[in-house]
């Protein structure tokens, strides 16, 4: 059953701003900002900017009390593993990780307790080795475009009417390095866990993949529950992740809830690109009118989802 949506409500629900949107790659992806490194002074840096973008929204804060970080210890000293993959980056305490939190409460006191968790992460590599005399690993793609994508949603839905189920903005810290982020705020969610009815997670939508016949995106693990299929029939221009083998959908936060019984997936337009996790994922790089459409495109998809009360569930062996 859904909960009534009138035209005129549907007419409520703002554009994206495409100068916001290049504004905040540009800020995200800058040199200054020296590839976000998990754990880093830039990540926190980037944890902050975004905490302000939050508060300008008009967000209630869903970090730490008062507060729209959210500070997550990291392993000291860091696994071998982790050590191992940081040699040849920039040697710094790596002692605590950033999540940024925003909440916009549901209007419906009912479906309000309901909440759909929008969310991209925060860091990049850093600092590291030099290819092409290049040593800052920026990620304008990999993940500024989702943390972007993020940042706008919640600009669009914080201006305009509210919706009838709460949503989460969230932004985890070091998923570069192992899912640091995410893991706290699993740990320590802002609203009970089983609340959270569905994840979407943006993942490296800057360039389109050359896969796909048509400028759209795709969704991992679609097969795996009844959430992609029903956005789609709400106008997602989604479509099966077309690299299977690839096995995407174990390769982003989502993984982690989705393992704890969230519905959770990742939408990207990631085309295996040549300068995934090189320096070369610059600014320069990106596709600004692709990913405009990109956002655009999940805008009304995700409006629908907030005001229905309709729950997505695993399909049969879907769940990780």
């Amino acid at each position: 059953m859904l909960l009534s949506v009138t035209a005129a409500h549907c007419r409520q629900v703002k554009s994206v701003c495409i100068p916001c949107i290049r504004g905040d790659m540009s800020f995200l992806a800058a040199d200054e900002l020296q590839g976000r490194g998990s754990g880093t002074r830039d990540e926190h840096l980037a944890a902050l900017y975004v905490a302000s973008l939050f508060a300008g929204f008009g967000l209630e804060p869903g970090g730490d009390p008062g507060s729209f970080v959210q500070k997550a210890p990291l392993p000291s000293p860091l696994p071998p593993e982790v050590a191992n993959g940081l040699r040849g980056f920039a040697i710094v305490p790596r002692t605590q990780t950033w999540n940024v939190v925003g909440i916009l409460r549901g209007s419906d006191p009912a479906a309000g307790k309901d909440a759909i968790l929008l969310s991209a992460h925060l860091d990049h590599l850093g600092i590291g080795p030099a290819k092409n005399g290049d040593r800052i690993y920026n990620g304008a793609d990999d993940d500024a475009s989702g943390t972007t994508a993020v940042i706008e949603l919640a600009r669009v839905f914080a201006g305009g009417v509210r919706p009838a189920r709460t949503m989460l903005f969230v932004l985890f810290g070091s998923e570069e390095i192992g899912g640091y982020g995410n893991r706290y705020f699993l740990d320590h969610p802002p609203v009970p866990l089983p609340q959270i009815v569905a994840n979407l997670e943006f993942e490296m939508i800057g360039r389109r993949d050359p896969a796909l016949p048509h400028d759209g995106l795709w969704l991992t693990g679609f097969n795996r529950s009844d959430l992609g299929p029903e956005l789609v029939r709400h106008g997602a221009a989604l479509v099966p992740d077309p690299h299977p083998e690839q096995n995407f959908f174990r390769r982003s936060d989502n993984y982690s809830l989705a393992r704890r019984g969230i519905v959770a997936h990742t939408i990207s337009s990631f085309g295996l690109h040549a300068d995934y996790h090189q320096p070369g994922d610059e600014l320069s790089r990106i596709d600004f009118p692709h990913m405009a459409r990109a956002i655009t495109s999940m805008v009304e998809p995700i409006h629908w989802l907030a005001q229905t009360t309709w729950k997505p569930q695993w399909l049969a062996k879907g769940r990780p």
